[in-house]
Order: structure tokens, then sequence, then C-alpha cells
């Protein structure tokens, strides 16, 4: 209950765990705000809550006790989308530890995110922790309407197929997978956008084409780029070329993906770091995962790009690291093409 009370310090709410006698009620904790609001809150905690979860969490919890404004409220490590829809119809609030609060009560009503909060795990155990679940979230968030067997994924990402069945086993238990190992969505996009922290450099001279000793140098793969390995671009330049709702003046600096660190500190060398973030000429950055720049996208005939495109995929989980402009410009984008919205 400490974590709830800490969130509802964070929105201006006041919260006490409830005095003695007032069990018969079911409030844990007695919760005041400005103005005279006042209510009570019964807290059901668990790790991970789906929505097949919520008839058993609500049940016993009735008219009557709203009646007595005592409000329900669940509090968990995750709680998927789906689930927080059908709390949200009861309704009833949550506290996602991972950052998001919803509380609907006499005279309030927050839909806020707060600071997060680790959940206690073992992280070796937790999905996504380690290289081979970003590139197995990658490649079923790149084809979620394909259902892949453990070899087959294995094979698709060059890894062990036991690294590949541990993997999925994390994901399932996590319930960011379903019974076919297709990805939930947009749950297991929204956990890869957590980890989605690329290293990354600003740099004073932009490459491109024409600069052929720096191409060649710096292996831009320009020659074949949907079948060969290269740079790619992303974020708001690639968003613009398919057609999300973004913006940006005609000089706005590209950010590019490289394949690894070495090409990062090559192409430092050679374009030389910028001075400062106003002086870029481009941002550059360590793909997360190989797929970045071994499968990318010629888009030049359909947008004004020299570039090779980044997946639509790995475009929106650049956008998604800002929480403010990403949430509305990823709401309103539907990728163009064969590509599927896992966002």
């Amino acid at each position: 209950m400490a974590q709830l009370m800490a969130a509802l310090a964070e929105v201006g709410l006041d919260a006490a765990e409830s005095p003695a006698g007032a069990a018969d009620t079911g409030a844990d904790l007695v919760v005041r705000g400005r103005h005279g609001v006042e209510f009570a809150v019964a807290v059901k905690q668990r790790a991970l809550v789906r929505d097949t979860d919520i008839p058993a969490l609500t049940r016993g919890f009735t008219n009557a006790d709203r009646r007595q404004c005592v409000v329900g409220v669940v509090v968990a490590d995750r709680i998927t989308e789906e689930a927080k829809k059908l709390l949200r119809a009861k309704p009833w609030g949550w506290l996602d530890l991972r950052g998001e609060l919803h509380l609907e009560a006499p005279g309030v009503f927050i839909d806020a995110r707060v600071s997060p909060t680790e959940p206690g795990i073992d992280l070796a155990k937790e999905p996504l922790a380690g290289a081979v679940g970003l590139e197995l979230a990658s490649l079923l968030l790149m084809q979620p309407n394909r259902s892949f067997g453990v070899r087959e994924a294995a094979a698709e990402l060059g890894r062990a197929p036991s690294s590949v069945s541990e993997e999925l086993v994390r994901l399932r238990g996590a319930g960011l997978v379903d019974a076919n190992d297709r990805p939930v969505s947009p749950d297991l996009f929204r956990a890869l956008s957590r980890r989605w922290r690329p290293e990354s450099v600003d740099v004073a001279t932009a490459p491109g084409p024409g600069m052929s000793a720096i191409n060649d140098a710096l292996r831009l793969g320009f020659d074949d780029p949907e079948h060969g390995p290269g740079w790619a671009l992303g974020d708001t330049l690639a968003a613009i070329a398919y057609g999300a709702p973004v913006s940006a003046t005609g000089a706005y600096p590209p950010d590019l993906y490289v394949p690894d660190r070495a090409t990062l500190r090559r192409a430092t060398h050679l374009l030389g770091a910028a001075p400062t973030r106003r002086d870029r000429a481009a941002t550059l950055r360590v793909a997360p995962v190989p797929m970045v720049t071994n499968r990318r996208v010629d888009w030049s005939t359909r947008a004004n790009t020299e570039w090779p495109l980044a997946h639509p995929l790995f475009v929106a989980l650049d956008l998604a690291q800002d929480p403010d402009r990403g949430t509305e410009v990823l709401a309103a984008w539907q990728p163009p093409g064969e590509w599927q919205r896992v966002w």
C-alpha cells in the first residue's frame, strides 16, 4: 500500500491507513484531497493482472460499497491494456507500477503518469532483459500475425533454440505473448519501448550519397538497401516519410542508426563530434537489435528521402521515447502498406 500512497501523494492526495474499526467497510486507506474531498480505498495487490483476472479481483465489490464511498484499486507490477479497459468499465482504479495511476471517486478523476517503481523480481528472469529478448520481441512485433516456432524464430535471429525458448517462456509468463506465441499488442510494444535506449552521438558532419571515401569507410550500404546491411534513417524524418502526423523544418538533422559501436566510433572520428546538441548535423545511434540495420526499407520512390528507412516498428519505438509528442503521434499513425500497427 505504500506504493499507492506515494503515487497518490504525487497527484496531491493525502492517504492514510484506515483506522481500527473500519475493516467492515473493506477499506484499506482513507484518502483526502482539496475542498473536503474524502473517500476510502480497497486495495488488491498482484504481480501481473490480465483481463481474465478481473472478474475474480472485483468479485464481492458491491454498489453498497460505492455508496459508502469505497473505491476499488488494483496495484500491480504490470496490468495489461485489456485489463485496464475492464477496470475502467467497472469503474475500478489501478496503479501500474511502471508509472500509471487511474482513479475515479466522488469529486476526483485522475489519469496520470507517476514515478515508476521497480518490481521486486529477479532481473535475470525478467522479459526483455537481454539481447535475445529484445531481438525476439522485435521479430514478433514485425510480423504480429505469424506464429513462430522456437526453431524458426531461432533461425531468423541466429540464436540458439534454447535461448529463444527461455525468452518465450518469460514472455508468456508476463502476458506479453498469447498461447500461440503471437504478441499481445500494445503491451509487448510498450514493454520493448521501455528497453529501447540506443547509445547515440551527435556529429558535426552528416554523411550521405556522393561522399564516396567516407561512405566506403563507414559502410553506409546505399547500393542494395533492402538486401544488405547498412545505415538506416529513424525517428522524426523517417516518421514523416512514412506519413506519420509529425512535422519538422527542412534543415532538421537526421537520426541515423549504425550497425554497431565500432562503426559509431569510426563515424565520430571521421565526421567529428558536434560541440553542442544545437550544432549537430546528425545524430548517430547504435542499433539495439541487428534487424534495424539488416532489414531496411527503400522508400526513395515514395518520399523525398535519400536514406533507407528503418522498419516502421523501430521508428515507432523512437517516437515512443518522447512521452508527450510521441504518444499523440502514435495514436494517430497507421503505418502504410503491408505493415501492421502494434502500438
